[in-house]
């Protein structure tokens, strides 16, 4: 069987079960388009699936930022939202708060109260990737000031299937269905440079692709293959989901 016009070699794909005995599947809708043999993500909701474990919440700290007549540019997602310190931080944060509302779309930022004066909270409101960048007094001041996090959790491999559609996509799309793999044997997309050992642990990488590197990662299972070039000549590999 050709699927694809890319198993004409008998080659395995990404996604593909290895066996007739998957122990557990689940479906749960696409958040956004999602490849086959993917670590997939749940969004903070746990309502949605993610292609990626993104950094969609940030925290920025200003609360040092007293001293007036100081500039502040904050960069998120490309747009930048530039003040004027005016010496009263709350004043300063709930202007820039008010900016970003009105400029950045698809982000929701929030004033610090109590303990948390002086810090915004900016969440992305699809789960989608925020890049954030903050520049105070012409000194790009990112590094201490700007705290990137993620509360999207590791939910399983995206399983293989062909759609029964002409010229089919090879891929779930945003809202359809995944067949999410929590516990088996199934073929998993590697890493950029990946060459794991047969019984090596198998860790998803924030992008969902397959590493031997526990730094940064989740732990998922044990590989039971080395690199193979599966169809379209996509690194693979075969990995037991434990």
């Amino acid at each position: 069987m050709n699927l694809y016009g890319l198993l004409s070699d008998e080659k395995a794909m990404a996604g593909m079960l290895f066996g007739m005995n998957p122990k557990t599947i689940v479906s749960i809708p696409a958040g956004e388009n999602i490849n086959f043999g993917k670590g997939v993500f749940l969004n903070g909701d746990k309502t949605a699936l993610l292609g990626g474990k993104y950094n969609n919440k940030a925290t920025v700290d200003l609360s040092s930022y007293t001293t007036a007549s100081k500039d502040i540019v904050l960069e998120i997602n490309g747009v930048s939202i530039t003040a004027t310190t005016t010496g009263t931080i709350a004043t300063d944060v709930a202007g820039i708060v008010e900016d970003i509302a009105d400029d950045v779309d698809g982000v929701t930022a929030v004033a610090g109260t109590s303990s948390d004066a002086g810090k915004i909270f900016l969440t992305s409101d699809d789960d989608g990737e925020l890049e954030v960048e903050l520049t105070y007094d012409g000194s790009d001041v990112t590094s201490s000031k700007v705290t990137l996090s993620s509360d999207a959790s590791y939910a399983g491999v995206s399983v293989f299937h062909q759609n029964a559609f002409l010229n089919s996509r090879g891929l779930y799309i945003k809202t359809e269905a995944v067949n999410v793999m929590e516990k088996g044997y199934i073929y998993v997309a590697l890493a950029s440079g990946v060459t794991p050992s047969i019984g090596a642990t198998a860790y998803v990488t924030s992008a969902g692709t397959f590493t031997t590197e526990s730094s940064g990662n989740t732990q998922v299972g044990v590989f039971k293959s080395t690199k193979e070039n599966g169809a379209g000549d996509d690194s693979i590999a075969l990995v037991s989901l434990e």
